[in-house]
């Protein structure tokens, strides 16, 4: 990493801050889930001149739907749920239950924003037992399917199945299976945690601020309620990149990153997984998530090809997009990492006598395709683009390989013996050594 990296965030941390006017602002970059930068300025108690600094806790707000998606897919994962199954299956008198639990994990269920209670009004949340009776009064304001629609609705329905499927709460769940395995001591549910920064809003025609209250989201709280450090999110940003397949498998991250709706149809430059914002900056994705509530905003992202992570907090309801200088923050860190030492070349390990008649030229449809022996296994790439064509296989029994991973992934390659030689199909289209 470049050693003016440091330097060159806490001005940018700086400069944003005083520019936005928050109370403080806290950006923290990390790889492998590790921080290596970490810039925080302002103040997380104005009142009191308490500084803020990387270790100050601050409301996540809806990055908390990251950590109830990923709980919701390890329950699927051991078989507890299926994502494909319809709302009706688990609250079987729900009005929406034709709604899949993929939907409502990727804000396509068509339900609407908020649960139709005065939660905005007296900032309390309804108990399980108040959200359920308002379920009867749950608008669709799109067909399941349809189109994206943010729905915090969504996310508490998803927490009252998990609560319905496994007996206990989906926030101890969440505590059980994710923070006490990942050691993410400093992430927590209301109340605030004894070193959390203070919430305000900024008064729009002085240079002042105000305390916003407290909010208790109670039963809507699996979307919303967290609270967590620089570090923390930094550790949970690394399991997101698939950096803990012990704790939550590579299948769920993996999924997670899958897009399901496009969120900007007009540019696509933002769709949505299973949990996840999949924020297209350029030619890289980025992954991860947005959360405010009254006094804070934050924000998570990381690209998973480098595992280069960046969170930004700040204690203030508006004024700064934490989005778009998050994003900028994890393209300058991806910038400043040193380039990968070159592997060292090696010969692959003694081909196959069944791969050996498949290597080489084939032709399909006027296209050459090159197979070839490397040390993971066998090879197909296209003669004219042979790096974003290549395709690895895995032999699941004689004259029968299964694309794993690139181009056509999941199809199958058969081999058959002819007279003639060797025949050849994949994913049913026949190959010939010679174009035709």
């Amino acid at each position: 990493m470049d050693t003016d990296f440091q330097t060159e965030l806490a001005i940018r941390v700086e400069h944003a801050q005083s520019a936005a006017r928050v109370p403080s602002l806290t950006l923290a970059v990390g790889v492998g889930g590790m921080p290596f930068a970490v810039a925080s300025t302002g103040y997380a108690d104005v009142e009191h001149d308490i500084p803020a600094t990387g270790e100050c806790s601050y409301r996540i707000g809806s990055v908390t739907k990251t950590f109830t998606a990923a709980v919701t897919l390890l329950l699927a994962y051991r078989g507890q749920l299926d994502l494909d199954a319809t709302v009706s299956r688990y609250l079987p008198t729900s009005p929406f239950g034709r709604v899949s639990l993929r939907m409502l994990l990727s804000h396509s269920s068509g339900l609407q924003r908020e649960a139709p209670v005065d939660m905005w009004e007296t900032m309390k949340g309804p108990s399980a037992a108040q959200l359920r009776e308002s379920f009867d009064r749950v608008e669709m304001v799109a067909e399941p399917g349809q189109r994206w629609h943010y729905s915090n609705l969504g996310y508490a329905i998803l927490g009252q199945i998990v609560e319905q499927v496994t007996g206990q709460s989906c926030e101890s769940l969440i505590e059980q299976t994710l923070l006490v395995p990942l050691d993410l001591a400093h992430t927590s549910w209301t109340p605030p945690p004894s070193n959390a920064a203070i919430g305000y809003r900024l008064d729009p025609y002085i240079d002042a601020v105000h305390r916003e209250p407290v909010m208790d989201q109670a039963a809507i709280g699996v979307g919303g309620q967290m609270w967590s450090t620089p570090s923390d999110l930094l550790r949970w940003a690394h399991v997101l990149g698939g950096g803990e397949p012990d704790i939550v498998p590579l299948e769920i991250v993996d999924n997670m990153h899958t897009l399901q709706v496009m969120v900007d149809t007009a540019a696509w430059t933002r769709g949505w997984g299973l949990g996840l914002i999949l924020e297209r900056r350029g030619e890289r994705i980025l992954a991860g998530h947005t959360g405010a509530m009254p006094g804070f905003q934050s924000a998570l992202f990381v690209h998973r090809p480098t595992g280069v992570a960046v969170t930004a907090l700040t204690n203030a309801t508006r004024g700064i997009k934490l989005v778009d200088l998050a994003a900028e923050i994890v393209e300058a860190a991806i910038a400043a990492q040193p380039p990968e030492p070159a592997k060292e070349w090696r010969p692959a390990p003694s081909c196959p006598e069944a791969v050996l008649p498949i290597l080489g030229s084939w032709w399909s449809e006027a296209d050459e395709t090159v197979f070839r022996w490397q040390h993971d296994g066998l090879h197909a790439s296209l003669a004219t683009d042979p790096i974003s064509g290549d395709t690895l296989f895995v032999e699941e029994g004689p004259g029968r390989f299964r694309a794993v991973k690139g181009r056509l992934e999941g199809e199958l390659l058969v081999v058959s013996e002819m007279a003639d030689g060797i025949e050849m199909r994949w994913a049913t289209y026949p190959l010939t050594r010679t174009p035709r």
